[in-house]
């Protein structure tokens, strides 16, 4: 039975290698967590064995040597070579150890040739900028190639096998280049399999899957291969229908027991942890709407890594059980907060209304932090393309015109979104159009039975849907400027327009008691204001109506988002609004408030974030909620958060998601981060540790846990 997850003695080298016929209790077993800090570490010191494998300099001169001979070799068909090339004869990891091995070295060689791809777009594409940002006016633009991933069901069912097969039905570059690079993954399975005697590797080389091990070890090898051929690969896919049916005939043939696949997923999972440490955007797992026993499987195992990554989406219907509820809360609850709930039903109706059929839309899954995209089926782009909603109303203000009433002024900050957005179209259709001379992506788009159909990469408009994400940014800061302005110039009296250019121009410097007043002033977004909120529902309707259906370059359109990000980053930059918030100070957060400025509790917030019609924005929302533990103590507190969960998914709510802070804990963490190495805190999409925080970053998360203390 060679997918079980038992280790032997071998005299291959002193190492251990995997019992390949043997079932549990009848030999030794190196456990998991006996494994787990080699495991962890596993990317940072790989030793490479140099059988049957090429040095940096044999694999340098044969690449100089393919490029002399082809030079005007099309662009999909070079890149493939130079993969297979590495996957053929880079050194291999050794490490038989683990139950996921298969690290490779690149020696730089993709990476010095993605320049080159950069250099080729810059030559076929006039005046193209692959990654442009122009905070002037509030907006920035790239070629995204971090929002992506392979047809998980299509490589499960087929195996490398099957789609090499698929592929040689076409004779275009594309199946050319989709064939050279399975066969050379292919043989780079059977080079792991022999280096560390991993018999799953070389039955995934010639057969499709069909344990467990088998099928998670096809996952880890397409997605590295993928990864280091340019390509950030975002999620691994709804994991428990993923793999549902590999668990069952692996427990009904004696396999494994829930026991040791719990064991193996922890291997599994670990392997994406080790990567980053907990330093990048995290890498997705996805599970529900129809919840099995795998998915309760996971999320124990989850509960029981306690690491920041990976980062898991539930998909929430109504019918979800309330134990599954109850468990993944208390993992919530427990410091575990890399998880998001997502409104399984708006998320589809949103994209229905975008553009999906409705049997596409019912298979999406979240392609990055909240962002859906149909399995198998579209290339989303989710984060191509910004706009930070405050600095058009700044333009507005600092354009020197005259608006006589307070409509004129709002009408003529719409109308510089507009503007923008044409500015932002026009750079991101040449940012699309230079792809596929950037970085074609054979290894993804043999997956995707669209692309083999076209004869087209997924670079090239080969998906079935080629979308282009716009994130609609900082709408709390947006609606409670808006509000100041109304208040300060147009109500009040209390300053000319011109007056506010000055005041602002001077951060608000001389003028503190008026900046007293505008904070104080209980008109924000995030307490259920009627007058706030609706202006807040008009920036946003209007923002998803401008970008809608705005045709990209690859074939499709836009597709809106409504979250912000990179608060203490893009803050830095942004100078000061009417809203009383000084230049350089960090941005408000997805659909939050403002920090501090919801003052009547969450049950308000929510109120005011559920007005706004979340099918407006299919590309993905989603709001932070931060509690005391004092409010989620004990069984009761279980219930607590599945409730509100529940509610606000209940009422229309798209995204939300939790961290659970004592602002003293937060305090001590800063002067002693050795006793709070492992505190975590979800970090807009994502989760890290707090320690490793910047300590503005720090602050932003003490100040609103200070807020609800």
């Amino acid at each position: 039975m060679n997918n079980l997850l038992l280790l032997r003695d071998s005299s291959r080298k002193g190492h251990h290698s995997f019992a390949s016929e043997k079932l549990a209790g009848q030999m030794d077993i190196a456990t998991f967590d006996n494994l787990r800090p080699q495991l962890e570490k596993q990317y940072e010191h790989v030793h490479y064995s140099q059988e049957n494998c090429w040095s940096e300099d044999q694999l340098r001169q044969a690449w100089e040597t393919h490029k002399k001979e082809h030079p005007d070799e099309e662009r999909i068909l070079s890149r493939a070579f130079l993969i297979a090339l590495i996957l053929r004869h880079a050194p291999v990891g050794e490490e038989p150890f683990n139950p996921f091995p298969g690290k490779f070295q690149t020696f730089g060689l993709l990476q010095e040739d993605l320049k080159e791809g950069y250099k080729l777009a810059a030559e076929k594409v006039p005046g193209v900028n692959c990654n442009g940002i122009n905070m002037d006016l509030g907006f920035n633009w790239m070629v995204d190639r971090s929002h992506v991933a392979p047809d998980w069901k299509d490589l499960l069912a087929l195996g490398l096998p099957g789609l090499i097969k698929r592929a040689k039905n076409g004779t275009s570059p594309l199946h050319n280049a989709v064939v050279m690079v399975y066969e050379a993954l292919a043989e780079f399975c059977r080079r792991v399999a022999m280096i560390n005697d991993n018999p799953a590797y070389a039955e995934i080389a010639d057969h499709a899957p069909k344990t467990l091990h088998e099928a998670f070890a096809l996952a880890y090898v397409l997605h590295d291969a993928i990864e280091f051929s340019g390509e950030e690969v975002r999620t691994m896919g709804r994991f428990d229908a993923l793999y549902i049916d590999f668990y069952r005939t692996d427990l009904a043939e004696g396999r494994l027991t829930r026991e040791s696949a719990k064991e193996l997923i922890k291997f599994f999972m670990t392997a994406f942890y080790a990567r980053y440490q907990g330093k990048r955007f995290g890498k997705n797992f996805c599970f529900g709407p129809d919840i099995n026993e795998l998915s309760y499987l996971e999320m124990e195992a989850y509960y029981e890594l306690n690491t920041v990554d990976p980062k898991l989406s539930v998909l929430v219907r109504e019918d979800m059980p309330q134990d599954f509820a109850e468990l993944y809360a208390r993992c919530i609850r427990d410091g575990r907060t890399a998880i998001v709930s997502l409104n399984y039903q708006v998320v589809v109706d949103g994209l229905v209304r975008h553009g999906r059929t409705p049997e596409d839309a019912a298979d999406f899954v979240p392609i990055g932090c909240y962002e859906p995209a149909v399995a198998g089926k579209e290339i989303s782009c989710s984060g191509s393309t910004h706009i930070y909603l405050p600095i058009p109303l700044l333009s507005v203000i600092n354009s020197g015109k005259d608006y006589a009433t307070f409509e004129d002024f709002k009408t003529g900050y719409l109308e510089q979104i507009r503007k923008i957005s044409t500015l932002m179209q026009e750079q991101q259709i040449l940012c699309d159009l230079a792809w596929k001379y950037v970085n074609p992506v054979p290894l993804l788009s043999g997956t995707f039975e669209s692309c083999m159909e076209r004869g087209r990469d997924i670079s090239d408009s080969g998906a079935l849907y080629n979308t282009t994400g716009c994130v609609c940014s900082y709408l709390a800061d947006t609606v409670d400027s808006l509000e100041a302005v109304r208040y300060l110039v147009y109500e009040q009296k209390l300053c000319t327009l011109p007056e506010l250019r000055q005041i602002l121009k001077d951060n608000w410097k001389g003028h503190e008691k008026l900046r007293s007043t505008v904070l104080r002033n209980p008109a924000k977004w995030g307490n259920n204001n009627p007058c706030v909120d609706a202006l807040a529902v008009e920036v946003a309707s209007f923002v998803s109506r401008l970008l809608f259906n705005l045709p990209n370059g690859r074939g499709g359109s836009f597709f809106p988002s409504l979250y912000g990000q990179m608060v203490v980053e893009r803050g830095k930059v942004i100078g000061a609004l009417p809203s009383g918030r000084l230049a350089g100070e960090p941005m408000s957060k997805n659909m939050d408030a403002v920090i501090g400025m919801d003052r009547n509790g969450i049950t308000a917030l929510m109120n005011s974030v559920l007005k706004v019609d979340m099918r407006q924005f299919p590309c993905g929302t989603c709001l932070d909620i931060m509690l005391h533990p004092s409010a989620v103590r004990g069984d009761d507190g279980i219930q607590i958060l599945v409730s509100i969960i529940r509610t606000f998914i209940a009422h229309g709510g798209s995204g939300i998601q939790f961290n659970i802070f004592d602002a003293e804990v937060l305090r001590d963490a800063q002067v002693n981060p050795e006793k709070y190495k492992n505190l975590q805190v979800r970090v807009c999409g994502w989760n890290v540790r707090f320690t490793d925080l910047t300590p503005e970053a720090q602050e932003t998360f003490i100040r609103q846990a200070e807020a609800i203390a």
